[in-house]
C-alpha cells in the first residue's frame, strides 16, 4: 500500500523594494509541512511556475 503523502508547500512572492514600491522579481516555494521547521525548497521566475512546483512538491513522496 503506497505511503500517504503530507506535505504542505505555500508559494510565497520575492520582493525588490525601491522606495515605495515593491516590485515581485520571482516566487519561493516554501515546505510549511512543520510549520516551526520551514524550509525553502525552491525558487521560480514567475508564479505559474512556483504552482507546479508546489503541487509536485506535495506529490512527492516522503
Amino acid at each position: 500500500m503506497p505511503k500517504a503523502s503530507n506535505k504542505q508547500a505555500r508559494i510565497e512572492p520575492i520582493y525588490e523594494v525601491d522606495g515605495i514600491h515593491h516590485n515581485v522579481t520571482g516566487w519561493n516555494v516554501v515546505d510549511e509541512t512543520e510549520p516551526e521547521n520551514e524550509v525553502i525548497v525552491s525558487q521560480h521566475d514567475n508564479k505559474k511556475d512556483a504552482v507546479q512546483a508546489a503541487e509536485a512538491y506535495e506529490q512527492r513522496e516522503s
